[in-house]
């Protein structure tokens, strides 16, 4: 009887999954919905309160993001490479200064000052003084923190600024008629002492707050 001649291609062997190994399935970010924003989450793009990868804006121009994907990036920051949790970029609302940042990284140290008001009779020009450092300057307080109060020189008090006369003797709230160049602070803070000065007795804050500006 004769031998059965061998093939000369050689078969295929099947390849066997080893024991005790897993299969690693894939999962995609659609199968695991994102979970609920956080109110203190605020978006990359627009800073409202929704995640970066639903953002409206990047839905419509995808183009205009390059570096995110809104469909494989991350939740918090839509780039692509890492998790949520692991995200890198971890921006939230600050709530000591507003912005985007977490509000422990916050470098806001600004520290909230008073600005008394007074009226110039002789330059016609309302300028403002510190009621701490003293200092004297022709424009308002820039920061929002910052509280003013206007001198009524009728009744010696000082008022906020919200109330648009005096509580007492009801005259409305000074203001510039001239142009601050035109002024002289100088003079300016030669009448803040003098109006200072003629209240030094009284025991109103707003006499304690206009001396202040006495020392100067």
């Amino acid at each position: 009887m004769s031998k059965r001649e061998r093939s000369a291609t050689p078969k295929k062997k099947a390849k066997r999954r080893k024991r005790g190994g897993r299969r690693v399935r894939q999962k995609k970010r659609g199968d695991n919905p994102p979970p609920v924003v956080p109110s203190s989450f605020a978006c990359h793009i627009c800073t409202k309160n929704h995640w970066t990868v639903s953002c409206p804006r990047l839905l419509n121009a995808p183009g205009a993001f390059p570096h995110m994907d809104p469909k494989k990036g991350c939740w918090r920051c839509a780039q692509r490479g890492h998790s949520s949790i692991q995200c890198p970029v971890k921006k939230h609302r600050c709530s000591d200064c507003g912005g985007i940042h977490d509000t422990r990284d916050c470098e806001f140290d600004h520290k909230s000052e008073e600005w008394h008001e007074f009226y110039d009779t002789v330059t016609r020009h309302v300028f403002y003084c510190n009621s701490e450092t003293r200092e004297v300057q022709w424009m308002p307080p820039s920061h929002r923190l910052d509280v003013v109060l206007w001198y009524c020189t009728a009744c010696s008090v000082l008022l906020p600024t919200a109330v648009p006369e005096c509580v007492k003797c009801h005259v409305p709230r000074p203001e510039s008629q001239i142009s601050s160049s035109t002024s002289s602070l100088a003079s300016s803070t030669a009448s803040c002492s003098s109006m200072s000065s003629d209240d030094g007795n009284e025991s109103d804050k707003g006499d304690d707050s206009a001396s202040s500006c006495a020392e100067d």
